[in-house]
């Protein structure tokens, strides 16, 4: 199982070639899928749904989210797919994108999070938002992601080798 999920995560590395902006999102959506594999959340079985929230209101990459979710579960878990207009509005997730234009807010949601257990991923290039677990850039015209593991285990997440050995 670990090697299948590495040898997607090598194959789809290699593929990820990004030749038009409508295609990041989907490229985004199927590594978010990925993080939900790779990553524990303590006392998920106590939930009754994975929750996974994005900022702002009608992002391409909800669309995509929600056309790749299929049967998709975490720990048996159904999926929920949920935006939220500002770190004001923020509400319960395990998983939260930010998009790169809604950086802004991002001080403000690491404020609401906390210490809780959210995956907090965004997409900045250059460098990696401090309070972010995960980041999206662009590189050579790849995209790849950044993992600051030391937030993760603040948040009490347990991120497998196979994310960790992937990040650049």
């Amino acid at each position: 199982m670990k090697r299948s999920i590495t040898s997607l995560f090598v194959a789809f590395a290699l593929l990820v070639s990004i030749s038009a902006n409508a295609q990041i999102e989907k490229h985004q959506a199927t590594f978010i899928y990925n993080f939900t594999r790779l990553v524990q959340w303590p006392e998920l079985y106590k939930e009754s749904s994975f929750v996974i929230g994005v900022m702002g209101s009608n992002q391409a990459i909800t669309r995509e989210l929600k056309e790749g979710m299929g049967e998709r579960t975490v720990a048996g878990k159904n999926i929920e797919i949920v935006e939220f207009s500002s770190a004001a509005e923020l509400g319960k997730c395990h998983l939260l994108f930010i998009p790169n234009r809604y950086l802004g807010q991002l001080d403000k949601v690491v404020d609401a999070i906390g210490k809780n257990p959210v995956l907090l991923v965004t997409e900045n290039q250059g460098r990696h938002p401090g309070g972010s677990a995960i980041n999206f850039a662009i590189e050579d015209g790849k995209l790849g992601i950044t993992l600051d593991e030391e937030i993760t285990q603040n948040r009490n997440l347990l991120v497998s080798r196979q994310l960790a050995n992937f990040s650049r």
